[in-house]
């Protein structure tokens, strides 16, 4: 993956888990230390253009941490975009279409979500891997928006062994 458009003080994804559980030894449940984790950035891509910021945040839920979607023109100003109460929600992928008008999430290794920059409003949702297939066997990933944003292509593979398959979906 490419650290362009990347954040300087975003380092590669983590998982929730592992977070949470280093929060845990270090600071013991309820104390300001954990609560200092809440917004921690997980993840976070710069647009092309400049002009915006996405981001995968760590978020309190119940029961422990959950990570949220976040987009605006600076970090500091980005607002949540993720729907709803997030469910086991992860945010493996960030990425921006070349003019930066859109952003993509690719959630839970599966769905990819789309959001106009601009508005912060939902532009799309897109099941990548098949509703219907065990998602505990393939995986999306190596997101990838054409030079107009009109298609998105990625790498459709197994979550166990080597063997991708390209990907490609229309996009409106």
């Amino acid at each position: 993956m490419s650290a362009e458009g990347a954040l300087p003080s975003a380092a590669a994804p983590r998982r929730l888990a592992s977070i949470a559980a280093a929060a845990l030894v270090a600071c013991g449940l309820g104390t300001a230390c954990e609560r200092g984790l809440e917004g921690h950035v997980l993840l976070a891509r710069i647009a092309p253009d400049r002009k915006h910021v996405a981001a995968a945040r760590l978020t309190r839920c119940d029961p422990g941490w959950c990570e949220t979607m976040w987009l605006g023109e600076t970090l500091e100003s980005a607002q949540r975009v993720s729907p709803g109460p997030p469910q086991n929600e992860r945010c493996s992928e960030i990425v921006w279409t070349r003019d930066g008008s859109r952003v993509a999430f690719l959630v839970n290794g599966a769905q990819l979500r789309l959001y106009d920059a601009a508005t912060g409003k939902p532009a799309g949702l897109i099941d990548l891997v098949p509703r219907d297939s065990d998602p505990t066997t393939r995986i999306a990933r190596g997101l990838t928006f054409s030079d107009n944003g009109a298609a998105l292509t990625f790498d459709d593979c197994p979550r166990d062994r080597s063997g991708c398959r390209p990907g490609m979906v229309g996009l409106r």
